[in-house]
């Protein structure tokens, strides 16, 4: 399970338990969650983290998607 990032200018809040969001990576959560910020990059989504070296000055925060996996049909 990837964490991504969510850009957060502290003007409201964005994350929502169990709610739809979309991460700086453009991925659509189905069901957001609120986590720490990971201290090892490989936690990371690789685009979220591409963004966030880009933007290293920016507040972000991250989610990680509690919604189940789509299953596959052989």
């Amino acid at each position: 399970m990837h964490v991504h990032v969510v850009q957060d200018l502290g003007q409201e809040e964005l994350i929502k338990p169990h709610a739809p969001l979309k991460a700086a990576c453009g991925r659509e959560l189905g069901e957001a969650h609120e986590v720490a910020r990971p201290e090892s990059e490989q936690d990371f989504c690789t685009d979220c983290f591409s963004w966030t070296r880009r933007n290293k000055f920016q507040n972000f925060r991250c989610a990680v998607d509690l919604s189940p996996a789509p299953t596959s049909r052989a």
